[in-house]
């Protein structure tokens, strides 16, 4: 009977640690896609670089905060293609190419949402 609690607490602790990174994920996700979406993006797209280029270091800074705690829940390879899709990115606004830039940070935010909904706690992805 002990070993049975013992088991149900660590299970429900591992549940617990999910649900709790899972509401932070889905936070910190949703600010970053918006902030490429409706911030940076119509900033490249008007061409404003010297505004673009301060919101992809606010971007890179927010992505650093972020895969620090999401390194011990998600997959590091994933994590590595959207930190090298951000500093490609961040490369496309700093030579201020237009087309780059805006088709790069969609595949950012595009990447970052498909990692969250890959990793979140449904019946389709633990099944």
């Amino acid at each position: 009977m002990r070993d049975l609690i013992a088991s149900l607490a660590i299970v429900l602790l591992l549940i617990g640690g999910w649900l709790i990174f899972d509401s932070y994920s889905s936070a910190n996700i949703d600010k970053m896609t918006d902030m490429i979406y409706k911030d940076i993006i119509p900033l490249v797209e008007s061409e404003n670089w010297e505004e673009s280029k301060e919101k992809m270091k606010a971007l890179d800074a927010s992505w650093d905060k972020y895969k620090k705690k999401a390194l011990f829940f998600l997959n590091n390879e994933e994590i590595s293609e959207i930190d090298y899709a951000i500093a490609k990115s961040y490369k496309y606004v700093k030579a201020e190419d237009v087309s780059n830039s805006s088709g790069e940070l969609s595949s950012v935010a595009e990447q970052m949402f498909f990692l969250y909904q890959r990793e979140k706690i449904t019946p389709e992805n633990i099944f």
